[in-house]
């Protein structure tokens, strides 16, 4: 079997769709009929995670770079999704699909709600070097609120704490910390969306900047995210202005989750937000409390009082049952 390069297996699935399609569409054609392994990246012995941890964006951006050259082989149409379409057929009058703006397509709904992405989050925190944390889920239900709609932006999704002070096994050095100093500790705060475009980003950029400033790190948590150039130029201006991050989560392959855009680092978080947190919402109370309360020799004492997290097959079921994927 000939290998191919991403481009011919994008141009293979191109002539095989017969009709315009997003670079989204290409992969999910490409994954649905394993035509991945044609790729000359495919290392049989590993499987799909050898082709890389974004392919389809790889697909995006060789498509992207086709279509641009005078006598590229496919060229696109529309704007808000792109559609490629083969330049053979440039002359055919090919009509795309039309998406009112605003207005999600039935494709684009989503059958699971946002709290289905919190055991991924939780389980790429906790497995990710750059975060290594520990999560809660923050239920906005159980806040004491005084009328309807209020504090509509003052919870987070989810909190999570990293120990730092954990890795120190020097006794001496940790109570030298705590006579002179604080124990290194880092609080994360997280909004989670299903999708984020041009649509809502802004909404829900500043939903974040809202209940995830107080924290050293807030972000922004989306499943799918508008990768055009310009898409991701405007949320690089929010975040170089507000300090929000940006996470990418990867359902296919949720260690491979990505950080689109770091967070701004504080040295101090709000404590006034914290305390106005603590004082509404039963989970955050208990979150801060069980921050306070940890051992690092007795790290099994406070598993429960995380986010559990999942092994491979309890997510996996997870991610298909709600059909997130």
């Amino acid at each position: 079997m000939k290998k191919l390069s991403y481009l011919e297996l994008s141009i293979q699935a191109l002539e095989a769709l017969n009709r315009p399609a997003t670079y989204r569409d290409v992969w999910e054609y490409i994954k649905q009929n394993q035509l991945y392994k044609q790729l000359k990246s495919y290392d049989d012995t590993i499987g799909i995670a050898s082709i890389g941890k974004t392919p389809y964006d790889s697909i995006g951006a060789f498509l992207y770079t086709e279509a641009k050259k005078s006598d590229g082989k496919v060229y696109t149409e529309g704007s808000r999704p792109k559609y490629f379409l083969l330049s053979t057929h440039r002359d055919k009058n090919i009509k795309i699909p039309v998406e009112p703006e605003n207005i999600p397509s039935k494709s684009r709904l989503s059958t699971f709600h946002e709290r289905d992405l919190h055991p991924l989050l939780t389980l790429f925190l906790n497995g990710s070097q750059t975060f290594n944390a520990l999560s809660r889920t923050i239920y906005h239900e159980q806040s004491n609120k005084k009328q309807r709609g209020a504090d509509k932006w003052l919870y987070p999704d989810m909190v999570a704490v990293n120990f730092e002070y954990a890795d120190y096994e020097n006794n001496q050095l940790l109570n030298f910390i705590k006579k002179f100093d604080r124990l290194p500790l880092r609080i994360y705060s997280f909004e989670i969306k299903i999708r984020l475009d041009y649509s809502n980003y802004k909404e829900n950029f500043f939903q974040a900047v809202s209940n995830s400033s107080w924290a050293n790190e807030g972000y922004l948590v989306t499943l799918h995210v508008d990768e055009d150039e310009s898409f991701m130029d405007a949320l690089q201006k929010l975040s170089s202005s507000f300090g929000i991050g940006v996470i990418k989560l990867d359902a296919e392959n949720v260690p491979q989750s990505q950080v689109l855009i770091p967070a701004r680092y504080k040295e101090n978080i709000d404590y006034a937000t914290a305390h106005e947190l603590a004082g509404k919402n039963p989970n955050f109370s208990k979150f801060l409390q069980t921050v306070v309360d940890y051992d690092p020799k007795y790290p099994d004492r406070f598993t429960k009082e995380f986010d559990e997290v999942w092994d491979d097959e309890k997510l996996e079921k997870h991610i298909k049952d709600k059909k997130i994927i």
